[in-house]
């Protein structure tokens, strides 16, 4: 996996370096930020150029969580536009980081494995065969991150995280960190267990505390203690399957406390199902 992260790296630090030969400096007035209107949060970003969609799943394995995220992109512009930069960042508990394109699923982290191995003989040979290895990793590599004007890619990456609690009925988990996953409340029904996971925006910070709305049913208070500067989302379990309904007709609201005031929104929400995973997982 270290390998794989210095070609990564390298590939990325080459592709700046001709992107700076063309593009203008950007003023700090056109450099995308902070959007703070009337009517929005002050934490709200523009949307990430060239990104159509995004899916995010969690799978609970006793005390192990499942995460599965998947960012499918468009290139919209009339020059090729290079995925390294929105690759997250892969470590010990990244089990698969995948390229969806033309048709093809390329594993970086298995090409990235294909360099460990040794080679038995010849001192010359082993050089000469290794060498070529990594030329044709490097080559595979560097063709899976470029994408071409019109074309549509997508980045799968795949996480085993353990759950660790947090406050009360809580329970917090580690998200891979540049995976992007935006502000959120999935609702999953797993079958034989329901859950609600939680993502805060990821540049808020203090106190945050949840409301849980259901139709139907009163109101719950959740707190979520403080919030950390790595990303990380919240679960809470639901006592059954019409519980998680009634929240998906209903609303889920997060309010976060920071010395500089106090933020509250509505969640946009999700709901995942055993089905939906499946179909997933058999892409």
């Amino acid at each position: 996996m270290s390998a794989l992260q210095v070609a990564i790296d390298a590939f990325l630090t080459a592709a700046e370096l001709v992107a700076l030969l063309f593009v203008s400096p950007v003023s700090a007035t056109e450099r995308p930020g902070l959007v703070s209107t009337a009517s929005a949060p002050a934490y709200e970003r523009v949307r990430e150029p060239h990104l159509a969609s995004t899916s995010f799943d969690v799978r609970l394995l006793g005390s192990l969580a499942d995460i599965r995220l998947s960012r499918e992109f468009r290139n919209i512009s009339a020059s090729t536009v290079y995925l390294s930069s929105y690759l997250p960042a892969v470590d010990e508990y990244t089990d698969a980081l995948r390229i969806h394109r033309k048709g093809r699923a390329i594993d970086l982290l298995q090409l990235g494995a294909e360099c460990g191995g040794e080679i038995e003989g010849d001192d010359d040979l082993q050089a000469d065969v290794g060498g070529n290895v990594r030329l044709a990793v490097d080559e595979s590599i560097a063709d899976a991150l470029q994408l071409a004007p019109g074309e549509t890619a997508s980045i799968e990456l795949i996480a085993t995280q353990t759950l660790s609690w947090s406050l009360g009925s809580v329970y917090r988990l580690a998200l891979p960190a540049l995976a992007g996953v935006e502000s959120q409340a999935l609702l999953v029904d797993q079958g034989d267990t329901q859950f609600v996971v939680v993502v805060p925006h990821r540049l808020v910070s203090g106190t945050a505390r949840l409301t849980l709305r259901p139709t139907g049913a009163s109101s719950q208070s959740i707190e979520l203690g403080t919030l950390g500067e790595a990303p990380s989302a919240h679960v809470i379990r639901l006592p059954s399957r019409e519980a998680l309904q009634a929240l998906a007709a209903g609303a889920i609201e997060i309010e976060t406390s920071a010395p500089d005031g106090v933020i509250w929104s509505t969640l946009p929400m999700q709901v995942r199902t055993e089905a939906s995973f499946s179909a997933d997982t058999a892409k």
